[in-house]
């Protein structure tokens, strides 16, 4: 099984070296993911689905996900529909669990974003969410942040923030959201759910409530570029230009640095944020 974001993919151990064939296609897929080697990997697991028809539907799940690592969305999402098939794949009724249907969904989700599809993108993250309140599970924060993403994807700014917010609030009641002092997962989805809910309300035209929501961030997650960049956004926005300029400079001394939100093409198409801050951070960029 996979992990639904950002996990490593579930493969078995690698095989010895007096494996057989099928097991020794099993250790180049395993060795090849665990190095980003991404075609090795795909090829080795196309290879696999091929080779050992007894667990295909194990060895495709594994080629949908590292399809979609090497941008071959439309095969990804093709590999993820013949999974989600009420057949199997070798044609008999399907005997799919839920567990497995809403990986199936959310991967085939990610495949649609990667090709900009945020309507087929949506129903796989809600058919996802739909699936776990049936099996009286926690909707997954990540898939409620990729939901708000869809949402903004179209314009729904509202269903954006919506998602966004409650996203934030299912990591912070998530099993494993602290580990003493130190950051988690857990703790750094909270913080990223929570500036994208602050980037919906400035698009919103609630400036207020998101600068109050990006000082909480900053205060939260001291080594946050992107909350101290938008505090500089909206900050120079509203004439206060000697503290958007500490906000960038505080920003610009972080660990990852301000470098990034100098390319308003990595703010608009990475990492999302909405026409109107990409609009005040390029007016602030104008006077650097």
């Amino acid at each position: 099984a996979l992990a639904l974001f950002g996990s490593a993919l579930a493969l078995p151990p690698p095989a010895p070296a007096s494996a057989s064939p099928t097991e020794a296609l099993q250790r180049e897929a395993t060795e090849a993911y665990e190095l980003a080697d991404f075609p090795r990997a795909y090829r080795a697991l196309s290879r696999l689905c091929d080779e050992d028809p007894a667990n295909r539907a194990k060895w495709l799940e594994g080629k949908a996900q590292v399809g979609v690592d090497l941008k071959q969305f439309q095969a990804s999402v093709e590999d993820y529909t013949a999974l989600l098939s009420p057949t199997d794949l070798n044609g008999n009724p399907s005997t799919l669990d839920a567990g497995a249907a809403a990986r199936f969904h959310a991967g085939r989700a990610l495949a649609y974003e990667g090709q900009y599809r945020w309507k087929e993108a949506l129903e796989d993250y809600q058919a996802t969410l739909s699936l776990a309140r049936a099996g009286n599970f926690a909707p997954d924060p990540y898939v409620v942040n990729s939901v708000g993403n869809c949402f903004a994807s179209v314009g729904d700014w509202v269903g954006a923030r919506e998602a966004y917010l409650e996203s934030a609030a299912l990591f912070q009641t998530s099993r494993g959201f602290r580990n003493g002092a130190s950051t988690t997962q857990r703790l750094d989805g909270a913080v990223y759910a929570s500036a994208n809910a602050a980037l919906a309300a400035a698009q919103l035209g609630d400036e207020a409530a998101a600068e109050f929501e990006f000082r909480n961030v900053a205060r939260r997650a001291p080594n946050s570029a992107d909350a101290r960049a938008a505090l500089a956004a909206l900050l120079y926005a509203s004439g206060r230009v000697a503290e958007a300029e500490e906000q960038w400079e505080q920003a610009c001394t972080r660990n990852v640095g301000c470098g990034k939100y100098r390319d308003l093409d990595y703010v608009k198409r990475v990492r999302r944020w909405p026409p109107t801050m990409v609009e005040k951070l390029e007016a602030f960029l104008k006077i650097q």
